[in-house]
């Protein structure tokens, strides 16, 4: 067992690194900013707030809160000038993060991911866009300013940097679905797709073509579908992680590129502003684009015949709950793919790496049931003999064997959703 630490340090220490990451992203945003706008064109610290409040438990979200406003307020160069001004304007653009984690945590359907990512989409686009019309309204009437481009500009640069920044942290985090192969041929094919997806970047965006721009600029503005291709090829190669890393790789050269006036979104005409919009539109489709093909792999994994369930989705057992003994048809380790407790044969097994606390609930969801209608899911903390906890959900209902005994069949499925321990 590794040494216990005490949740509450552990979840201290994560809401601290959230506020880091958040600062650390705001910062990056703002190495694009354009000095003339009341109004940042790249913002991605939205994304990360959104991903902040996804990944955290609801009785964390006030300090969660607390710990990002300050670190957007250390943001904002007028903070020291005018302080009341400032952290009102924060306030209100922490509301719609929250609100778009709220709505997909509590509307999404478990185990369709499809869903939840429409969700996604659906909240963020909404809340963005009251936001939008808040803050930059707002700031058009007291400044009296064009209300419709500030709005616009507000609009676009909150969808772009929730969908781009939350599709990257998610990748990161997610764990169901790995690699393709942890091979080193794998890993080497992953390596040098990065390097190709660098090296079209560097080519495409950020070496003057100027005969390409000026005699075929069709032709250039469709060289920018290149690195998408190579990103999704790592996304494939190297699991979630990779995608993430294609993603991050892309955004940052094409923002930076983009913003020194080069690249094909960098056309004759377009402001600086209109051509870095247009960019993270890029961007952002992209991240979708990546998005949707970790859902189609997830749901089409290799389909056993055997037992007529998709290879991946959970791991199925049997229990009789007269005599307490259990029969899994595979390992709970393949779920997460770590080794797990030798000897779970029996109720009493179990139960030594349930949560104390979860210990009862799901004896009593086994052992107190007898009706052939399906249970409802239950939700459970299991731990490993690595000492890493894991969230589970129970799906199970009862069946009559030959002998017209009751039989529990069910499943164990990991969880989005990581609970305290």
């Amino acid at each position: 067992m590794t040494p216990h630490v005490p949740s509450y340090v552990r979840q201290l220490v994560t809401l601290l690194l959230w506020g880091i990451i958040y600062y650390l992203a705001g910062l990056i945003s703002l190495k694009f900013d354009d000095p003339d706008s009341p109004i940042a064109i790249v913002w991605f610290p939205s994304g990360v707030a959104v991903a902040a409040f996804l990944l955290t438990r609801w009785r964390s979200y006030l300090s969660l809160f607390v710990i990002l406003t300050l670190a957007d307020l250390l943001l904002t160069e007028s903070w020291q000038n005018n302080p009341l001004i400032s952290l009102i304007y924060t306030l209100l653009s922490m509301p719609a993060n929250v609100a778009i984690a709220w709505a997909v945590r509590r509307f999404a359907r478990l185990n369709d991911d499809l869903h939840t990512i429409l969700i996604c989409i659906t909240a963020t686009v909404v809340f963005s866009g009251l936001d939008a019309l808040i803050i930059g309204g707002g700031y058009a009437l007291i400044h009296q300013q064009p209300l419709f481009s500030l709005f616009w500009q507000n609009f676009i640069a909150d969808v772009t940097g929730i969908i781009f920044a939350t599709a990257v942290i998610m990748g990161v985090v997610n764990r169901r679905l790995v690699a393709a192969s942890c091979n080193l041929q794998m890993g080497l094919l992953g390596g040098a797709l990065w390097l190709l997806l660098c090296a079209s970047i560097w080519f495409i965006f950020g070496y003057p073509l100027l005969w390409l721009q000026h005699n075929a600029a069709a032709l250039y503005f469709a060289l920018a579908c290149l690195p998408i291709i190579l990103a999704i090829m790592l996304s494939v190669a190297w699991g979630n992680r990779g995608g993430s890393l294609a993603l991050l790789t892309l955004g940052l050269g094409v923002i930076y590129y983009t913003d020194n006036q080069n690249g094909p979104f960098f056309i004759k005409g377009l402001h600086l502003n209109e051509s870095l919009l247009l960019a993270l539109s890029y961007l952002s489709a992209t991240a979708l684009l990546i998005v949707f093909i970790r859902v189609l792999k997830h749901s089409t994994n290799s389909f056993n015949p055997d037992t007529g369930r998709i290879t991946g989705k959970g791991v199925i057992y049997s229990l009789n709950p007269r005599t307490g003994v259990l029969h899994w048809e595979d390992e709970l380790g393949s779920l997460y793919e770590q080794k797990v407790p030798s000897k779970l044969d029996t109720v009493d097994d179990v139960m030594q790496w349930v949560h104390p606390h979860d210990q009862g609930k799901l004896r009593d969801h086994w052992l107190l049931n007898d009706s052939p209608q399906p249970r409802a899911p239950l939700i459970f903390r299991f731990q490993m003999p690595q000492g890493e906890w894991l969230t589970l959900v129970d799906n199970s209902c009862v069946l009559l064997d030959e002998e017209e005994q009751s039989i529990i069949v069910g499943n164990w499925q990991a969880s989005h959703y990581h609970q305290d321990s």
